[in-house]
């Protein structure tokens, strides 16, 4: 071998190297009779055959071509197998016992529940709908006026302190409300009023529910002013000081910048002494 080393490295650079307990590399020798050869037979090449081991190593026999530098690799028993000498992880710890064996896993195979888990998502999904709906009573519930307003919506007012021919002013939702005791001198004076001469036709049974009461929003229809009650060209009418509209004893628009009358709120009467606006 080492003849042919030097020989084949200086002439080709092809190197050949063996081990004795390669079998392989030395197959032509095994192919020898020695039964029918006396000189095979007692040949001490035959006799060093026979005491090689039975195993085989593999790569042992090395075959390169280029440089003759090369670096032998004697037997090892336990030999490295690279990347193949990882222990491959086992999770059968995590897994279900219908999972552990694959060639026995069918399809759905450990799918079941025990029955207390759908009693828990059952309550699970009841709360989540119990707080969903909390939260949108909070959102819906804050758009809503607040309590003093909502206080404020409707008001009772004693009417008995009124004197007949003045008007009570009071606030009502931050505006102002008249409340008007109209004379009978005032009731027949607007009764004799044609329909035709009023910029925003309405007749005393539009106006009032007891003809010896107004009740109106005390705000200019024209620009949002409080007019003056019992001022004006009209007897116990309404004067807006800011551009000179004129109203009626029963609110109604008869001069000046003001297109409609004064608003009239929802009210009604509880009895003759008391006054539910709103």
């Amino acid at each position: 071998m080492n003849f042919l080393n030097s020989c084949c490295a200086r002439f080709g650079g092809v190197t050949f190297w063996t081990t004795p307990c390669c079998r392989s590399a030395v197959k032509a020798l095994q192919l020898l009779n020695p039964e029918n050869d006396t000189k095979v037979r007692n040949s001490s090449i035959v006799k060093n055959l026979q005491r090689l081991p039975t195993k085989l190593c593999t790569g042992n026999l090395r075959v390169s071509f280029g440089p003759t530098t090369w670096t032998q690799v004697r037997f090892c028993k336990n030999c490295p197998r690279l990347h193949r000498d990882l222990e491959f992880p086992n999770f059968d710890v995590y897994r279900k016992s219908e999972y552990k064996d694959v060639r026995k896993t069918t399809y759905g195979a450990g799918d079941g529940k025990p029955g207390y888990l759908y009693v828990i998502g059952l309550f699970g999904i009841l709360g989540g709908f119990y707080g969903t709906k909390a939260h949108l009573i909070h959102y819906i519930a804050f758009m809503d006026a607040p309590a003093d307003v909502i206080a404020l919506a409707t008001i009772e007012v004693d009417i008995s302190k009124v004197i007949v021919g003045t008007c009570m002013s009071i606030k009502w939702r931050g505006k102002p409300l008249f409340i008007k005791s109209r004379t009978n001198a005032e009731i027949e004076l607007e009764a004799k009023t044609p329909l035709s001469s009023l910029r925003d036709p309405q007749t005393e049974a539009d106006r009032t529910k007891k003809k010896e009461w107004l009740v109106v929003i005390g705000i200019c229809t024209h620009l949002g002013c409080v007019p003056i009650a019992n001022s004006g060209d009209w007897a116990g009418g309404f004067y807006c000081p800011c551009h000179g509209s004129h109203f009626d004893n029963l609110g109604r628009a008869r001069k000046g910048p003001a297109p409609t009358n004064l608003e009239i709120p929802p009210y009604k009467f509880l009895n003759d002494k008391l006054l539910l606006v709103g």
